[in-house]
């Protein structure tokens, strides 16, 4: 079983404007429920893995959207 120790927090991403989170690289622990910035594909504190992409539909078109114009 896996559970949040506050490691995490360290690497707490801030939201950033005019753009979305996941377009910026930031990833989120479903588990912690916090919002990343790191290279890895798992939370340095609960070990599972991060959410890389929005879950939502307008979410996923505007990062498709960011993604095509860069």
């Amino acid at each position: 079983m896996t559970y949040c120790i506050g490691k995490c927090k360290e690497y707490k991403a801030l939201k950033p404007t005019g753009i979305g989170r996941y377009a910026m690289g930031q990833k989120r622990c479903n588990f912690c429920e916090i919002f990343i910035e790191i290279d890895d594909i798992l939370c340095p504190c609960c070990s599972s893995q991060l959410r890389c992409l929005p879950r939502s539909r307008k979410g996923k078109e505007q990062y498709h959207i960011h993604l095509q114009t860069n």
